[in-house]
């Protein structure tokens, strides 16, 4: 009897270490660090061999909206190589894994904003969402940079087809300096900030949708210009197996 009683009591104190050990590490993972949240959905982002997803650039100026949302959507294949499709002959250059890795190298914060529940087709799952602030000078380099290649590619020979399609060839590096004298002055004023929020799904530790919110200030002509631009993303498959889409 009284080894029965033994075997019993060595089972019930396994299953309660057994317990202890799962609540531990439960609590581990709803203790991480905003920073871990952020470093784990890219890992698991730039694990994932396969993964689809859709997006729409929307953007606006003094609280207005500018233009009508440009739409895409991407699929990554063999962990980089990455396809982008969009509504608009404009292309889009938007790889997620890029973005989260240079937050993840370097911001200028990490909060977490909310944690809940985010209802899928099959369910629902546990979410947890962080804001990401970027470091504002790195933001503004970043435009700046991709401003004027945006000018160089116009001023080449698109721009130039361009130009003449408009009648306007004999104006063109008349035209051509002038827009380049009022981009110069623009960039020289230029200060820019961009925060990301990113929703992880806590159990598989990737991110199932990102916004991006870049907003810009600068002066034209002495006018003091606010300008702002929204990236909305949604995750939509990993593996190349389908996964349920944000709702």
């Amino acid at each position: 009897m009284k080894s029965v009683r033994m075997r019993a009591f060595a089972a019930l104190l396994l299953t309660l270490t057994m317990s202890v050990a799962a609540a531990g590490c439960a609590a581990d993972a709803d203790h991480r660090s905003p920073e871990e949240w952020l470093s784990m959905a890219y890992s698991g982002l730039a694990a994932m061999d396969q993964y689809h997803f859709t997006g729409a650039i929307s953007m606006g100026m003094n609280e207005e909206l500018m233009f009508k949302p440009q739409m895409f959507e991407g699929k990554v294949t063999r962990h980089k190589q990455l396809t982008i499709q969009s509504d608009e002959q404009d292309p889009v250059s938007w790889n997620p894994v890029d973005v989260l890795g240079k937050l993840n190298d370097a911001n200028a914060g990490v909060t977490i904003i909310h944690e809940g529940v985010t209802e899928t087709e099959s369910g629902a799952i546990k979410t947890l969402t962080i804001r990401v602030e970027e470091k504002s000078d790195v933001t503004t380099a970043r435009w700046d940079s991709l401003l004027r290649q945006q000018f160089d590619d116009i001023a080449g020979v698109s721009g130039v087809d361009t130009l003449i399609a408009l009648n306007v060839s004999e104006k063109r590096d008349t035209i051509l300096a002038q827009s380049k004298k009022e981009l110069e002055e623009m960039l020289s004023r230029l200060h820019a900030t961009s925060r990301y929020d990113i929703v992880i799904d806590k159990q598989r530790l990737l991110p199932i949708k990102m916004e991006e919110l870049t907003s810009f200030e600068y002066e034209r002509g002495g006018t003091p210009i606010k300008e702002s631009r929204h990236t909305s993303v949604r995750f939509e498959k990993f593996e190349g197996s389908a996964e349920d889409s944000v709702q």
